[in-house]
């Protein structure tokens, strides 16, 4: 049997046709599978995107801003001295108020005009205000007058309180006490890191709150060193009596306190010209816009038309993406 020119073209065809056909079918297996690995692609993506999501309950709450630092307390001392030398004791305890002429002890020195060879003497105080029977030897150094003229010495060097005044034996000349004057300014001064110094620096407020001891004391800002030495001035207004015993205290600025809904500082987003933040409704991920009232130390305290307490909000704002399911 011997094919025709013709019936071998149409064999070519056919079998043209045939290899069309699987080629085609080739391609749609592969275009299925590609189809079915990017589903599977974006559906583990968006699986690893849904485990990557840290989730936070949004709360009401406080936020605060306090600086902690030390400072050197300059006031005005009077230092009472022995007349004698003697045996030193106390009538007046320690922290008491006293006015002018007080007797704060008696001295008994040795006296060849008494039978008993010992005499006693009044030690009384020579000025007006509180008892202080601690002495660091600062007292004719730190003053409010001597301020523009006087170098203050570095932290390190100043002890706290300084030394104690005991009943006993001193020597004439010798403080046996002093009295400090409330009624006088009581300055306080001290250094700060730089960034610290830049924030009260900015601040538009004369006044600040100082937190010393769970007491807030008010200041005034006297003056602000802006050299290396990044130095403040203060002036004490409503101080406790208490304060006054020591140098050297460990105090913090209190720089601002809000209240509202709290949320971390990393979780707002921008879009467009407006802050937000993605929240959790109904199962999904929404962008809402919200205002921003203040930040301090990582976290903000905002308000919005569509946030309240207890709703979920996403902190990491890098893994949500708007509608995602949770």
């Amino acid at each position: 049997m011997f094919l025709t020119e013709e019936s071998s073209t149409k064999t070519k065809r056919r079998r043209t046709r045939k290899t069309r056909l699987i080629k085609i079918k080739k391609l749609l297996f592969f275009l299925i599978i590609l189809l079915v690995a990017i589903w599977f692609f974006l559906g583990l993506k968006s699986l690893i995107y849904r485990t990557l999501i840290n989730v936070e309950i949004m709360q009401p709450g406080e936020l605060t801003e306090n600086i902690s630092t030390e400072g050197i307390l300059i006031k005005q001392e009077y230092l009472i001295k022995s007349p004698l030398k003697g045996t030193m004791k106390y009538s007046i305890s320690d922290g008491q108020r006293v006015k002018v002429g007080t007797t704060l002890g008696v001295l008994e020195a040795p006296s060849m005009d008494t039978v008993s060879g010992v005499k006693q003497y009044a030690v009384k105080a020579s000025v007006g205000g509180m008892l202080c029977n601690h002495v660091d030897g600062l007292e004719t150094i730190l003053m409010p007058g001597n301020l523009d003229g006087v170098e203050i010495p570095s932290m390190d060097k100043i002890s706290n309180r300084g030394q104690a005044l005991t009943e006993g034996n001193v020597e004439k000349g010798a403080p046996v006490a002093k009295v400090i004057d409330n009624l006088s300014p009581v300055f306080l001064f001290g250094t700060l890191k730089a960034e610290d110094y830049k924030k009260i620096e900015q601040r538009k407020e004369p006044e600040l709150k100082l937190l010393w001891q769970n007491q807030t004391i008010l200041a005034r800002v006297e003056k602000l060193l802006n050299d290396e030495t990044k130095g403040f001035l203060l002036v004490l207004k409503n101080y406790p009596d208490l304060i006054l015993h020591n140098r050297r205290v460990k105090f913090q600025f209190s720089l601002g306190k809000m209240e509202g809904l709290l949320v971390k500082d990393e979780s707002l987003v921008t879009q467009g010209n407006e802050e937000g933040l993605f929240i959790i409704w109904k199962g999904l991920v929404h962008w809402v816009p919200v205002k921003v009232k203040g930040r301090l130390g990582g976290q903000a305290v905002i308000e919005g038309a569509d946030i309240q307490p207890g709703i979920s909000y996403v902190i990491n704002p890098r893994f949500a993406r708007e509608g995602d399911k949770l």
